[in-house]
């Protein structure tokens, strides 16, 4: 049987960045796998929190191997928490996605030298302090957000290099006019 990813997916970043809640809606499945790819593209398994399993009849007490979450075929609604390491979240689905994610403020995604939002094609959305980020059928999501705190360190760092760069071009171009 091939797994059935998440008809929807959805999460919302938590207001200090250290981790994320997800919910999962999956239909006529009877697996779905907690994954997210390694550093050469491997598949490694996800290590949830408060993991909880529901379908029209209650909770299940369902532990996952290696990610692997194995239920009787039905419709189910999966949540759980997640940490976020380097303020980046990358997740793999088995088949196409419908994802969704909040992020609240006073983090962005708006300066491209800081974040990364693949695949393209996403869209976002601004208000009541938190930004929504969505994606229609995509098999993998990767998220990589900033504060206002790193983007202040970019604007310093570049002003140094300006300033540095303009105190070694003033003597060049005087001594150009002899």
């Amino acid at each position: 049987m091939i797994p059935v990813s998440g008809i929807s997916f959805s999460a919302t970043l938590d207001d200090e960045g250290n981790k994320y809640y997800a919910t999962v809606l999956v239909n006529e499945t009877d697996r779905y796998d907690l994954i997210q790819p390694g550093m050469v593209g491997e598949r490694i398994p996800l290590q949830p929190i408060n993991l909880t399993v529901r379908n029209e009849t209650g909770s299940l007490e369902i532990t996952p191997d290696r990610g692997e979450l194995k239920f009787p075929k039905g419709n189910y609604s999966i949540s759980y928490e997640e940490a976020v390491t380097s303020n980046t979240i990358h997740l793999l689905f088995a088949e196409p996605a419908d994802v969704s994610f909040t992020l609240p403020h006073p983090f962005m995604i708006t300066n491209p030298l800081l974040t990364s939002l693949q695949p393209s094609g996403s869209v976002i959305e601004e208000g009541n302090n938190t930004t929504l980020i969505s994606w229609t059928k995509v098999r993998s999501v990767e998220v990589r957000y900033y504060d206002e705190g790193q983007e202040h360190l970019l604007f310093l760092f570049a002003q140094f290099w300006l300033i540095f760069a303009v105190v070694l071009l003033i003597p060049f171009f005087l001594g150009r006019g002899n």
